[in-house]
């Protein structure tokens, strides 16, 4: 039996700007489900999408979309949906008039296009503003407008640039689900953020881009599982932040305890999920009210010092 050909194959690609470095020989291979592209601004996540749509050429190695070199053939973007972070609409037109006049540069019919705008307005929540004017849309609108327009002509491969930057709480949730659906339904949806709890909601499966180069890539929890072999921090609110340190200083888990702050308890462990295990136990055998859990470490930031501290 045939092995089936990855819908993205990056192969020792490098791109450069004169002197600065965008994306530094990375080599990955993705094919359906969602992967979440993580790293700080200037990791080379936009530099990584612009090279799969064919906007920019890479400097060095090869980009194959469903087997094929773009370069050469550029037939792979038909089947592809793309959401830039920065792509601009036109204000003046309604949701569907935008969609559905997209869906005409794909040779549907008026009819078709209608009925096929319509259809994913409606699969990403805005079926009922598709007639208002985009320009009064919220900023969470307008992203699943974006995302409407990427999906109309049924792609394969969808590629979505920073989606939820500057949106809020609900839009985000919103947007989300239409991802994590887009994934279940077997697509191959690459989504990135510089937001790790973004992430960890829509997928495990990862990217980790940083100053260019691929740092990791994987199962997010296999990932997060290597950083039990370096010391972390559990911050704890209370009022009786010494009464509550004697108690978890005799545990296992725990080697050392701080007071950062009035009324605050910082746990230090090298087992983060044991430490989490006996939490509730010993805040309620203390009796000490605790107002607040927080994991200082528990970011993108820290995934990624304890990752490139590993590298070097």
């Amino acid at each position: 039996m045939s092995k089936k050909t990855p819908a993205v194959v990056v192969d020792q690609v490098s791109k450069w700007y004169g002197e600065v470095i965008g994306l530094n020989d990375v080599s990955l291979a993705i094919d359906g489900g969602v992967t979440g592209v993580l790293g700080p601004n200037g990791a080379g996540k936009s530099t990584l999408f612009k090279l799969l749509m064919g906007r920019l050429k890479p400097s060095q190695g090869s980009v194959r979309l469903f087997g094929e070199d773009p370069w050469v053939n550029p037939a792979p973007y038909r089947r592809i949906g793309y959401v830039s972070e920065s792509e601009k609409m036109y204000d003046w037109m309604t949701a569907l008039d935008f969609v559905s006049t997209l869906a005409r540069l794909h040779g549907m019919t008026r009819e078709e296009a209608i009925d096929r705008a319509e259809h994913v307005l409606d699969f990403v929540g805005l079926s009922d503003v598709r007639n208002k004017e985009i320009g009064k849309y919220s900023k969470g609108m307008r992203q699943r407008v974006k995302i409407a327009h990427a999906l109309v002509h049924d792609p394969d491969l969808i590629i979505l640039d920073e989606p939820l930057h500057g949106c809020d709480p609900i839009a985000r949730t919103s947007i989300m689900s239409v991802i994590r659906e887009l994934g279940s339904q077997g697509k191959t949806v690459l989504v990135s953020s510089h937001i790790l709890e973004e992430i960890e909601r829509i997928t495990e499966q990862i990217v980790i881009l940083n100053e260019g180069r691929l740092l990791a890539l994987g199962n997010l929890h296999a990932i997060r599982g290597l950083l039990d072999k370096h010391p972390h921090r559990i911050l704890l609110t209370c009022k009786e932040p010494r009464e509550l340190a004697r108690k978890f200083i005799a545990e296992d888990p725990v080697y050392g305890v701080r007071f950062p702050n009035e009324g605050q308890l910082e746990i230090q462990t090298n087992n983060l999920s044991a430490a989490h295990n006996i939490l509730p136990r010993v805040i309620s055998d203390s009796g000490v009210p605790v107002e607040a859990i927080d994991n200082p470490d528990d970011n993108l930031e820290a995934l990624l010092g304890y990752l490139i501290g590993g590298a070097s």
